[in-house]
């Protein structure tokens, strides 16, 4: 009488299932880092926008725009942005602080960057000029 279990699998099919799944994941993982780099770049452009409309509303009520000398100001708690936004972006979606090109009581120049690495010709830097209009590379 035998004592086999037919109903076991045995190791090559184990191995042959790892072995797929692998494969697949090989091929998922790329994909799904391009998306989530893609995301992060967006939401970077959004809240610097955030900020633009932010300045636009601070110079409404008080006839200038605040004069910020590092992002780390900006980002501040005591930042007189704080009132119009519920959370001043500390950094963009790459944990990268945002640059100032320009910050005084008649306009502002913010700096945003692309996303590192071969992606960076369809998702370029991009900047925030007065009246809270996002430039990229090549756009007027």
């Amino acid at each position: 009488m035998s004592t086999k279990n037919k109903h076991a699998f045995s190791l090559i099919e184990v191995l042959i299932v790892v072995a797929i799944l692998a494969l697949l994941a090989s091929l998922a993982i790329p994909v799904m880092n391009g998306n989530r780099d893609r995301a992060a770049y967006r939401i970077s452009v959004i809240n610097l926008k955030s900020v633009g409309k932010a300045m636009e509303k601070h110079y409404l009520e008080k006839g200038a725009y605040p004069v910020f000398t590092s992002w780390a100001e900006v980002a501040n708690e005591e930042s007189p942005l704080a009132e119009y936004l519920n959370e001043v972006p500390k950094t963009d979606g790459f944990n990268r602080e945002y640059e100032i090109k320009r910050c005084d009581e008649t306009g502002y120049e913010f700096q945003g960057f692309s996303i590192p690495g071969k992606m960076a010709e369809d998702f370029p830097d991009y900047t925030l000029v007065t009246n809270a209009k996002i430039k990229t590379r090549g756009s007027r």
